[in-house]
């Protein structure tokens, strides 16, 4: 029993001081001794915790359209009564947009423009997209990135889905021979001066109405009122009556395009497209139309027989310029054209 407390003794005295030897080594060790110890193990926890203040890595855009400074995209109106039947593409506007400039522009051309061997208006039922996309930069400069086409109807729906259209008059007329197209007949419509909101069948008569008196009788003026129906647009989007107030862009997208209005856009240009609707105030907007300063109507029997516009210089390098300068905010010097030069 003596000797079992003698060993206890012992180690426990062993114990103690190696315990001490250690704590007093530990303490007495060198600066230098002490980073060579721990700095590599601090180092290592530092870099294992994530640094919030270094710039994240952004994510690719998933629209194309996101890529480019002017975006380009073509408004197609066909004169399409039914599915059943065919069409010509008698409204062909493009929306330009600058987002480094701040700038919208729409650039309209004449249906009965001659490009590639006949009028623009039946290329697109006869070559598709890619044909009226290649006719578009060859005539604008411009290549649109993508289109949007609607017909009579598709256009009445989207203008009473939104409420109706605000716009400006801006000269009182009559057309005494507006297309009853049930029918085959005609029929009177008019429009006064001033504001009117206009409902999906009046914005139909109003954008289609060329045989009107005082001066609205010719594709030229109702080239311009169709700018005023897509500016109006812009507001009208968001009326308290609209279906697309508040904006949803995955409901409108699908709302819009599921056997309606035909579109390549996709639903992340749409939502990239959106994006701008924010800072609509701080563009400026601007119209152009390939009228009489850039197109004359020569004879006929040149052209088989049929009444065409060809343009003026070959190359259209007047036009390009000109939707060039309204991109880019270029101030010249420009003549009001005579609308009763194009019929």
């Amino acid at each position: 029993m003596l000797n079992l407390m003698k060993n206890f003794v012992v180690f426990a005295l062993v114990l103690i001081f190696t315990t001490t030897a250690g704590l007093f080594f530990y303490f007495k060790l060198s600066q230098k001794d002490t980073k060579e110890m721990l700095y590599p193990l601090v180092i290592k926890i530092i870099e294992s915790i994530p640094d919030e203040t270094k710039p994240k890595e952004q994510p690719k855009p998933a629209s194309e359209l996101a890529n480019q400074d002017v975006i380009n995209i073509l408004l197609l109106g066909i004169d399409r009564r039914s599915r059943s039947e065919g069409y010509r593409t008698d409204i062909m506007i493009l929306l330009s947009i600058d987002k480094k400039d701040k700038t919208v522009v729409l650039t309209s051309v004449p249906r009965d423009l001659w490009v590639q061997g006949g009028r623009i208006n039946a290329l697109y039922l006869q070559q598709g997209w890619e044909g009226v996309q290649s006719a578009f930069n060859q005539i604008t400069g411009q290549k649109p990135d993508r289109f949007i086409l609607t017909d009579f109807a598709d256009f009445t729906w989207l203008v009473n889905a939104m409420d109706g259209v605000p716009v400006t008059v801006e000269n009182t007329f009559t057309d005494t021979e507006y297309p009853v197209d049930v029918t085959k007949t005609y029929q009177t419509v008019t429009f006064t001066a001033g504001p009117e909101k206009l409902t999906g069948t009046r914005a139909l008569i109003f954008a289609r109405s060329r045989h009107g008196n005082n001066g609205e009788g010719s594709d030229w003026m109702r080239m311009k009122r169709q700018h005023l129906i897509l500016k109006g647009m812009l507001s009208a989007v968001l009326q308290p009556k609209s279906i697309f107030n508040p904006m949803v862009v995955e409901n409108a997208f699908k709302t819009v395009t599921e056997g309606k209005v035909d579109t390549n856009l996709t639903l992340d240009d749409t939502k990239f497209l959106w994006d701008f609707y924010k800072d609509k105030d701080a563009y400026t907007y601007s119209s152009l139309f390939m009228n009489s300063d850039f197109v004359y109507n020569p004879p006929m029997s040149d052209y088989g027989g049929a009444w065409v516009l060809v343009p003026r210089d070959p190359s259209n390098l007047a036009f390009h310029q000109a939707v060039e300068n309204l991109i880019n905010k270029v101030e010249v010097a420009t003549k009001e054209s005579t609308p009763s030069q194009i019929n």
